[in-house]
């Protein structure tokens, strides 16, 4: 039971910006899991009420902007630029 859960150190990075090309986890009405495609619309948003960062995505499939969690988004290509 020493184990400390206040470990500074651990901290959660999602590197996920506006522009990038996303796929939306959803779920039909049996349960049975599928994707659609979209494009995020807004950089992270860290909300005090829901505790937890979300951005929001414009799903090309059904055209609505929705809010999503990082457990419901998956990066296909992000918006990075290299530069030399």
């Amino acid at each position: 039971m020493d184990e400390r859960r206040d470990r500074k150190d651990s901290k959660i990075v999602w590197d996920i910006f506006e522009g990038d090309l996303v796929k939306v986890k959803k779920y039909d009405f049996d349960g049975e899991l599928y994707y659609e495609s979209g494009v995020v619309v807004s950089n992270k948003i860290n909300d005090q009420i829901l505790l937890f960062p979300y951005v929001n995505v414009y799903v090309f499939k059904s055209g609505i902007v929705e809010r999503h969690l990082p457990n419901t988004v998956e990066i296909i290509s992000s918006k990075t630029i290299t530069r030399p």
